[in-house]
């Protein structure tokens, strides 16, 4: 018999990877949608605080994380888009990593750690680029209509901090304006 390099999909593993998805914006209705793994079983897996749910086929899951891990979830709508929003709201607000801080031969393991350092340290960005950035994803990106907290989702930062550096720039570009 030949030994696998990775141990089979767990429950563990498979908590595990449904909460890397949402860490990524993937919720449970977008992985229903993708997958076919219906969203109350998502959902019903992600609540169990003290073991896994045994809801879900952990291959099934393994296979559809496999699909999913590097790609981003729809965003075509706005339902898209908030939806997307409220799945990394929930995957911060709970400390979930993502999918790049498991290694695969450990995701399975009851006790499997994600990769140290994994949390990801505070930066600082200029006003002036978040303003630009914010400008670009609602010409380029999709984002037209999304309101602040969701284009605020899409680059990384929270709500308040985009509406300071949106403000602050356009008060420097009117100073700018003024000084002719």
């Amino acid at each position: 018999m030949i030994d696998s390099p990775h141990p089979e999909p767990s429950p563990t593993g498979t908590q595990r990877r449904l909460r890397s998805l949402m860490n990524r914006g993937w919720s449970p209705e977008a992985i229903e949608a993708a997958t076919g793994i219906t969203a109350a079983a998502v959902i019903a897996t992600l609540s169990d605080r003290r073991s896994p749910a045994t809801v879900l086929d952990d291959r099934q899951v393994a296979a559809a994380y496999d699909l999913l891990w590097d790609q981003p979830p729809p965003a075509i709508t706005a339902r898209d888009r908030e939806l997307a929003a409220a799945a990394r709201a929930t995957a911060d607000r709970h400390g979930w990593p993502p999918p790049m801080a498991w290694d695969d031969d450990v995701i399975d393991l009851s006790v499997g750690r994600p990769a140290q350092g994994w949390k990801q340290t505070r930066t600082t960005r200029r006003c002036a680029d978040l303003a630009e950035d914010l400008a670009w994803i609602r010409e380029h990106g999709g984002y037209r209509d999304a309101p602040m907290s969701v284009a605020a989702a899409r680059l990384g930062v929270k709500r308040d901090t985009l509406e300071q550096a949106y403000r602050r720039a356009a008060r420097r570009a009117e100073l700018e304006v003024e000084a002719g």
